[in-house]
Order: C-alpha cells, then structure tokens, then sequence
C-alpha cells in the first residue's frame, strides 16, 4: 500500500474511533480521490457520487460495486490498494445494505445520505494536504495555467464564445485534466453576468476566460482577460481596485487567521478602493481542493485556517475579476495558477507585494 494511502486510512481510524464506528462507507466521487489518491469512481460527470463504494474499517478495505465496474476500478484506480470484492451481477437487485451487514453488524456510517446507514462528514480529513497531493495541485496549475495562456494569445476578434470553450476543453483533455467548469464571456457579457456560461456570440473587444480543472480528484480555479484594443480607464480603474480586493485575500489567508477574518479583510478593500456594494453580486470564494469550493467563505466563517489548506478567491467588480489558486503555508500562501509571462499588477497590501494578473492587452 502507498504512503498516501496509509496515511488516510490513518485518519479514517480516527474518526472511526472517535464516533465510534466499525466501519466508513465512502463513494462521493471527492472523498474517493481524496482516500486514493487521485481515483476515479465515476462514469457520468454530472454526479457528486461514485458508481463503486469502499467500505474502510479498522483492518481492512472492501470493495462494494458490481461486475460492469469492479475490473476496471481495480486495474486502474486502486491498484496499490489491497481490497477484499464484494461484487455482485449488475441485473441482480443488490442492496448496499446488505452488502455491508455481511461484513459488519456494528455501527457502520456513510460519507452520503442514504436513510440506511447514519452520515458522517470526512471532508474535514482532506486537510492538510500532504506533499505528494500539492505536487499534483502544482503540476494541475502549470498545466491549466499554460493552456489558458495559450488560448489568450491564440484568439482573435470574430472567434465566439462557444469555439474558445472547445478549444479550452479540448486542451485541457489533451493533457489529462476534465473542465468541469467553463465560463466564456466576451465584451458586454462580461459587465452582464457574473456566472457567463459560453454563447455562440463573436468576439469583439475583450474576452473573459474561468475555468475549474479537475485532475485526479484536484480542482484548480482561475480566470484570465484578455483585451484586443486599450482598456477604457474605467475598466483600469476596476480591474486595480479588484486586484487590490484579491490581494487582501491572498494575503490573509494564513494559518492561525479564520475564514471570517480574511472575508471580511476582502469586504473592507471593497470599500476602501470606492467600491464598497460590489462584493454583494457575487460570492467571493473560498476552500478548495477535491471540491470546487467546500463552501462559500462569509464573515461567519469561523474556520481556523492552517498550513497546505487550498483555496480559491474570486473576487468580482463588474466588467472585471480577479482568481487564481493558492496553498497556505507557514509563510506567504503559494500561488498555484501563476504565470511569469502573463502582465502583472504587484499590489502592495500591509507591506508585502502581491502579483495579481493583469488584463492581457494584445
């Protein structure tokens, strides 16, 4: 069994001591990842939830699913991982349940609600990330990063929204990672919605590109924007201010702060760059890691932050945003979705200096 494995399983015999439990049942498609490192037990993309189980108890680790899935999850997904089968013919009614009080006729929970078997949350054992996930969380950013980068200095007016989406998604399975979030905005859409799904409109002016990457289990958020004539002032006054809003993020997110503490940090550059009703239109990040946001950060957050914690800030003034993702470390939060080459505003916030990306003008 890999390190990473045992090192989970550790965690999971914790919980299952400290609720008293003889047995987790687990088959989100996030908390699959998490505990294999990377794993795949989906078939649909449209799902939280995973198309096997493995059922984790103090000694061993089963395997809960049927024939269609079992060979596949075995060769490809858990293959360092030591299981014991319980497989059962896909045309046979084959009730979890009684699956499970084969093995165990104690307390057995379910990381999803079921009406069979209590709920236990496990999100929290994502944390912290140990060095082998931040190296993939890395990798996934120069990956997107690149991409997005690419995709901005390849385009040109005329192209539409809905060809940048296929060319981003297109990229992005090329190297191995699944767009599960494309956001496409061009020109006036960009001022109109904050949630821009990609239209069959031309380019004409600017371009907004969003998007959430997901790659083994990780998901890696950031937004670029390009311009193809000048900036209004306008817009360059916006787009600093907004900077300026991420940057206090950035810089608050740090172990010992809580997550109501850097919101509200957040909330109060709003109103210091003299856009003080903005942040009210959009949410403004929050936790990331095996989960797009675990939750939308507010100023009743009281989540105590600590080091090789993910997340994703995104904040929003219309017409522009500003989001990248970072890791928390005893030190400056690292910045994950950086690209050396793209245009930068370096934002000084409480004595330290913040890269922010720039609006790409071409």
């Amino acid at each position: 069994m890999k390190k990473e494995t045992e090192i989970k399983w550790a965690r999971i015999k914790e919980l299952l001591s400290e609720k008293n439990l003889e047995g987790i049942i687990i088959n989100k498609i996030s908390n699959f990842a998490w505990f294999t490192g990377g794993g795949n037990n989906f078939v649909a993309l449209n799902t939280e939830n995973g198309v096997c189980s493995l059922l984790l108890t103090e000694n061993k680790i089963y395997l809960l699913t049927d024939n269609i899935e079992a060979g596949r999850i075995k060769q490809e997904e858990i293959t360092d991982i030591p299981v014991d089968d319980i497989i059962w013919p896909w045309h046979k009614d084959n009730n979890l349940y009684d699956n499970v009080r084969k093995i165990i006729r104690g307390n057995v929970a379910s990381d999803k609600p079921d009406g069979q078997f209590e709920t236990v949350d496990i999100e929290k054992l994502h944390f912290p990330l140990i060095d082998i996930e931040i190296e993939r969380f890395k990798n996934l950013g120069r990956k997107t990063t690149k991409i997005i980068s690419g995709i901005c200095n390849e385009i040109n007016p005329g192209i539409t929204e809905v060809e940048v989406a296929g060319k981003l998604s297109s990229s992005l399975w090329a190297n191995g990672c699944i767009p599960v979030v494309i956001l496409i905005a061009s020109d006036e859409r960009i001022t109109n919605y904050r949630h821009p799904i990609p239209t069959s409109k031309k380019i004409d002016k600017y371009a907004m590109i969003a998007v959430c990457a997901y790659e083994k289990g990780l998901i890696l958020s950031m937004t670029r924007i390009v311009s193809f004539i000048k900036p209004s002032d306008e817009i360059i006054r916006k787009h600093l201010a907004v900077c300026n809003v991420d940057a206090a993020f950035i810089a608050n997110t740090k172990p010992g702060n809580t997550v109501g503490d850097v919101f509200n940090k957040g909330i109060k550059t709003y109103e210091e760059t003299g856009f003080a009703d903005e942040w009210k239109k959009h949410h403004q990040g929050g936790p990331c890691g095996y989960k797009t946001r675990y939750y939308r950060a507010t100023e009743k957050n009281n989540e105590i932050i600590t080091p090789n914690q993910a997340f994703a800030w995104n904040p929003s003034i219309t017409g522009t945003k500003s989001e990248d993702t970072i890791i928390t470390t005893e030190n400056a939060p690292l910045i994950i979705s950086e690209d050396p080459k793209w245009p930068k505003q370096n934002i000084r916030y409480e004595g330290i200096s913040i890269a922010r990306p720039d609006i790409l003008v071409r």
